[in-house]
């Protein structure tokens, strides 16, 4: 058997690894040498050790012969019987080792010798002195010679070296082949098994295990690396429910929504089956972690998911986005009616009480619905629609339910459109500031002039604050609106004073986001100092939301502007959250009353009775009165009865570029009333009625 052949029985199969092959050879590669070396050491010296003794032994053995000889031939030597000497020494060369012998007279003369033989390799002499004795004399007849060979010995040293090399060969390779094969069954096949067991697991990510029973180190290994295949193995099963699942709720996840659109797209359906995609937002969660923590948030949310399970079909499916984000998917609906009914029936069960720190909160939720029919292309855009749908529901109110329509797609395109085009409008210069003037009542004489901000968008012409004003603030460049607006009306005051009006005060409006940047003060301080304007030329006119909203650095900001000089109004009061008695604590000079108060006037006795009350209460305090948004005669004549001071609309103006507030100013015959009606007529045409800042 090859041992080729003995690796594949010996690894119990033909598609053994070849790792496993690879390591067997390297090891039977760096040890066979060495134990051959080993071997042919230990035998050459062994046999060096025999080659040495029999040396030894030949020596003697000579020795002794040339010793035995000298004294057979003592006598015949003295008495000159040279062929009895001869003979003696023909008797040596019975012996195969030596190969010649002399005997030599006292004179030195030989004798006699023996035919020297062939002596081969390594030759050796030895020499022995003849002694003669009788009674009456001892003399050294002469000396005898006897030369010898260690051939026989290297030829027979030679022999056994060839039987130990073919014996170590042999032995090398019966060790070979028992290594090779304990290997095999020793570490071949464990790590086979484990190789192939990695495979598998590779192969369709379960956990199989090592089947190896030994108690040696592969067999705890093997039991090592089956704990590590469970371990793995269960490691890898909870991050593929993670990656599907939300680790809170136990709901899907986005991941599992886009695959869940794509199943709903592929499967088969009605003709006319509908899916309902409910995207559910909770009203000021934000709020309940920041009062209760958000450990009672998370229980909070663990609450909705289930009672979002609860409330849904075997057919349906439930999946949390992150944060406070829900989504209910109803495969099949008879109609959108039958949708709403649905959405609102989850509505009903998310609005059930929730008990939190001994507390009773009742949860409040916004539901975009989107419906669509199963085979409709758009069904992988349903969180997107459906969000939009959501937007306007929490536009609205909290609590609501908005259904997407066409209506509401094409506000959704044209805000995402005004969205992406706000640093297009800010690098060129689209964004203008109009003036409306405000005047003194009975006398309508002109006292100031309020900054409103336009967008002159190259494609949709002219848009209105009430449209983009809120995109910019949630695009982080409120600010920049803010200095954008500050710095035109300061250079608006320059070129009122120099048209000969440097009595006419210009009004911007403060976003919250200013009344909480302590550097506004700062930088207002900086522009006017720049331009040579006044601070003191300027009003500034905030809502009551800002306020109450950031009370402490509200206040801490508007002192500072009023220490400055400018006049601080507070606009559109009444629609806030606070009275004029509330709001004492902070530094006010003026009061702007809501539009909304004054569009029934005088035909509304209940608005005249609220005006009225204002009228005493800023009386009262020592507020000037401002009524915003007077279009008809008869509206100016009661807010003068009511007290009233100042006045701001249409009815004397609308917004329009400065240009034409001073080419008008420039006119001294232009009379400030005409039958009722403005006598400044916007330029901007196809300006709103509605528009006014």
């Amino acid at each position: 058997m090859s041992l080729d052949a003995m690796s594949a029985s010996g690894q119990g199969t033909a598609a053994a690894p070849a790792a496993s092959r690879s390591v067997i050879r390297s090891m039977i590669a760096a040890t066979l040498p060495v134990l051959l070396l080993v071997q042919l050491l230990a035998s050459a010296g062994l046999e060096l050790s025999s080659f040495w003794s029999q040396m030894k032994q030949l020596d003697g053995r000579v020795a002794r012969i040339a010793e035995s000889r000298a004294q057979l031939i003592a006598e015949p030597l003295w008495k000159m019987r040279y062929t009895q000497v001869a003979s003696v020494l023909a008797e040596i060369l019975q012996d195969e080792s030596i190969a010649a012998a002399t005997v030599y007279d006292d004179t030195g003369a030989a004798v006699a010798s023996v035919p020297a033989r062939s002596a081969g390799h390594g030759t050796a002499e030895v020499e022995r002195p003849i002694h003669y004795s009788n009674g009456n004399m001892a003399v050294q007849a002469g000396r005898i010679a006897i030369g010898y060979s260690y051939g026989t010995l290297y030829a027979e040293a030679g022999k056994v070296l060839e039987r130990l090399l073919v014996v170590g060969l042999l032995a090398t390779l019966a060790t070979l082949i028992a290594m090779r094969m304990s290997a095999n069954i020793f570490i071949g096949k464990p790590l086979s098994i484990m190789m192939s067991a990695i495979q598998r697991s590779k192969q369709d990510g379960r956990a199989y295990e090592a089947d190896i029973r030994s108690s040696n180190e592969f067999g705890q290994l093997a039991q090592a690396f089956n704990g590590l295949q469970l371990t793995t193995s269960n490691a890898l099963e909870r991050l593929q429910y993670l990656a599907w699942h939300d680790p809170l709720t136990g709901l899907a996840n986005r991941r599992s929504l886009t695959e869940q659109l794509l199943l709903l797209s592929g499967k088969a359906h009605a003709p006319d089956s509908l899916v309902a995609f409910c995207f559910i937002d909770l009203d000021d969660f934000k709020g309940i972690n920041d009062t209760f923590g958000h450990e009672a948030g998370d229980k909070f949310l663990i609450h909705i998911s289930e009672r979002l399970r609860g409330a849904v079909d075997a057919g349906d499916w439930v999946a949390r986005l992150g944060g406070d984000e829900f989504v209910v998917i109803r495969p099949e609906v008879a109609s959108e009616a039958a949708a709403q009914a649905f959405a609102q029936h989850l509505l009903q069960a998310i609005s059930a009480p929730v008990r939190l720190r001994d507390k009773q909160v009742v949860p409040r939720a916004s539901i975009g619905l989107a419906v669509r029919r199963a085979d409709d292309p758009e069904l992988s855009h349903l969180p997107a629609l459906a969000d939009i749908a959501l937007y306007h529901a929490k536009s609205k109110a909290p609590g609501t339910i908005a259904v997407l329509n066409d209506a509401l797609q094409h506000d959704y395109r044209r805000r995402r459109e005004l969205e992406l085009a706000i640093p297009a409008g800010f690098a060129e210069g689209q964004f203008e500031v109009w003036y409306q003037s405000q005047v003194r009542l009975g006398g309508n004489e002109l006292v100031s002039l309020e900054a409103l901000i336009r967008w002159r968008h190259p494609d949709l012409g002219v848009i209105g604050p009430a449209e983009f004003l809120p995109l910019i603030e949630s695009s982080g460049n409120g600010s920049r609106l803010t200095r954008y607006v500050l710095t035109d009306a300061c250079r608006a005051l320059q070129r009122l004073a120099a048209a000969g009006h440097p009595q006419i005060r210009i009004a911007i409006n403060l976003p919250p986001s200013e009344l909480a940047d302590q550097s506004f003060a700062d930088e207002m301080q900086e522009t006017c100092a720049r331009l040579g304007v006044a601070p003191s030329s300027l009003e500034l006119e905030i809502t009551e939301g800002s306020l109450i909203n950031n009370i402490a650095s509200a206040a801490e900001t508007l002192c500072r502007l009023r220490r400055m000089g400018a006049t601080i109004a507070l606009d559109d009061f009444g629609t806030g959250y606070s009275s004029l008695a509330h709001l004492r604590r902070f530094p006010l000079d003026k009061v702007k009353i809501d539009k909304a108060f004054i569009r029934d006037i005088p035909g509304s006795a209940e608005d005249k009775a609220i005006v009225g009350v204002i009228a005493s209460l800023a009386g009262t305090l020592e507020l000037t009165l401002v009524a915003e948004g007077i279009e008809r005669a008869e509206q100016a004549e009661a807010m003068i009865e009511m007290g009233v001071v100042f006045g701001q609309g249409y009815f004397y103006q609308r917004p329009q570029p400065l240009d034409d507030v001073l080419a008008w100013l420039a006119d001294e015959q232009a009379p400030w009333i005409a039958e009722g009606e403005a006598s400044i007529v916007p330029t901007g045409a196809s300006l709103v009625s509605g528009m006014a800042g």
